[in-house]
């Protein structure tokens, strides 16, 4: 299983958010084309390469640790690496030790023809899980403020229940809660979650998930199962 792995342009850069776990999705994010940079468009005229262009760089997020999520970090390119902790902690020796790689502990904000932010999201699913928005109107990086109708949020599998093998998936009331009031100052008002074949969600659909998840707690106990 893998991933959907995502990838925006910028100016400079390609911004990809995971890369999976299958040869397809190690071929998408190889076969991302470098070769064209800003500017490289004139009014009136056909597509040329700008005199003073650079090659696009590749800057991947990965939202988690999860097999599925970042195994491809071994099979393809990138110049810039940005983790969690945790996600830092399962990535080989040689991934750990390049120069662009960067452990995100608090929010990172990116001006690249749009605005890009990373930033830790609280999450049951995951130990350490990165956000990024992405959108022309993102304000800052601490995700409360203004809210913005084109900035666009993709959250990977931060929003789903722990995994549990011996029982029910459940999510931790406390993260469960921080990451409520976390996605209800979010700027982004439209979000793109994993495993949900591209489908584009409104903010509003995913918080009213999760508060009824919430409004099912029981006194004196830390998690609230999920029943399919």
């Amino acid at each position: 299983m893998s991933a959907d792995v995502y990838a925006i342009r910028g100016e400079t850069a390609w911004w990809i958010f995971d890369v999976g776990a299958s040869d397809e999705a190690a071929d998408f994010v190889n076969n991302l084309p470098c070769d064209v940079s800003v500017g490289e468009l004139l009014e009136g005229t056909a597509p040329r390469l700008h005199q003073d262009a650079v090659p696009l760089k590749k800057n991947i997020v990965i939202s988690h640790f999860h097999r599925d999520h970042f195994f491809n970090l071994s099979r393809v390119s990138f110049d810039n690496l940005f983790v969690g902790r945790e996600t830092f902690r399962h990535c080989d020796e040689n991934i750990r030790a390049r120069s662009g790689t960067q452990v995100v502990e608090s929010p990172l904000q990116f001006e690249d023809g749009l605005k890009i932010c990373i930033e830790p999201i609280p999450s049951s699913h995951a130990k350490g899980s990165l956000m990024l928005t992405v959108g022309d109107d993102v304000p800052d990086c601490d995700c409360c403020g203004e809210q913005s109708r084109d900035a666009i949020a993709f959250l990977g599998d931060s929003t789903y229940p722990t995994v549990n093998h011996n029982g029910p998936d459940f999510y931790n009331v406390q993260l469960l809660y921080q990451q409520i009031q976390f996605l209800k100052g979010c700027s982004a008002q439209q979000f793109y979650m994993s495993h949900r074949r591209l489908v584009l969600r409104e903010k509003e659909s995913i918080l009213q998930i999760l508060e009824g998840y919430y409004a099912q707690r029981q006194p004196n106990k830390n998690v609230i199962e999920v029943t399919h």
